[in-house]
């Protein structure tokens, strides 16, 4: 009785994993397009928000009893995502709203990607799900890497060249930051330059902090895909190791298959 149910506890627990794992893929597909269209750039900048309640409601222990680390990680999530809404709404002549934004997402989305991580390497099996939770940390990187990258240029206006900036004197000084989305389609164009390595050269960071988030991003990205195929890696051996280890001992012409034991 105790092994069927935990045998179905095992289950339920696997099946809300790769929801997870699909659902944050989703999220993080839908931002990234949204961003293709002008139009809708909006629906990316809100599409933030899902993101943060997402990781902070899902990605964590299955536990019935969650440990301090989970609770510190969900209000560090309702932090994000509330410095992210006011930092949506707020006028762009009040610049400094966007420090919140950069220090609560870097930290959230750092620690999200280390437990993802973590919870990959737990995995039995190398499945579908499996790799789209590896593929939903890699663009959740470049996503953040934009977000924070957008939040420095309100701060610190030309920090990224040649665009169409000064915001305020685009836009104007009253208008919010929800008002200009489709201005940091660019601005996120170039962070996934950065994440992937490829180096175009046709947005240029010319001010220190953006210069070193350009270096951490672009560390970040090779690093990921570095650390999640070796786990990836690792799982997909060890299961095929297990299955030819089974076939070897169920071989019928094994002598000692049929000998009872002593």
């Amino acid at each position: 009785m105790r092994r069927q149910r935990w045998r179905k506890r095992h289950w339920l627990a696997t099946a809300c994993r790769g929801r997870t794992y699909e659902l944050l893929l989703a999220l993080c597909l839908l931002v990234l397009g949204s961003f293709a269209v002008p139009s809708l750039a909006w629906v990316g900048s809100l599409g933030y928000s899902l993101l943060a309640i997402v990781l902070s409601q899902l990605l964590v222990s299955n536990q019935g009893r969650r440990s301090w680390r989970d609770r510190s990680y969900q209000v560090l999530g309702v932090v994000a995502l509330v410095s992210q809404l006011v930092w949506l709404f707020t006028p762009l002549r009040l610049s400094s709203s966007g420090v919140p934004l950069v220090l609560s997402w870097s930290l959230l989305v750092g620690w999200s990607v280390i437990r993802l991580m973590e919870r990959l390497a737990t995995e039995a099996k190398v499945t579908r799900s499996v790799l789209m939770g590896a593929a939903a940390g890699y663009v959740l990187i470049g996503l953040t890497a934009g977000l924070v990258m957008s939040a420095v240029e309100t701060i610190q206006p030309n920090s990224f060249e040649p665009l169409e900036s000064p915001l305020p004197a685009l836009f104007g000084a009253n208008s919010n930051v929800l008002e200009t989305a489709p201005y940091f389609g660019h601005i996120n164009y170039y962070a996934f330059v950065c994440l992937t390595t490829l180096g175009f050269g046709d947005i240029t960071p010319t001010l220190p902090l953006a210069r070193m988030l350009s270096v951490v991003t672009s560390v970040a990205g090779p690093l990921y895909l570095a650390t999640v195929m070796g786990v990836l890696i690792g799982r997909y051996t060890s299961e095929m190791n297990r299955q030819q280890a089974a076939g070897v001992q169920s071989e019928p012409g094994d002598p000692s298959a049929g000998e009872p034991k002593p």
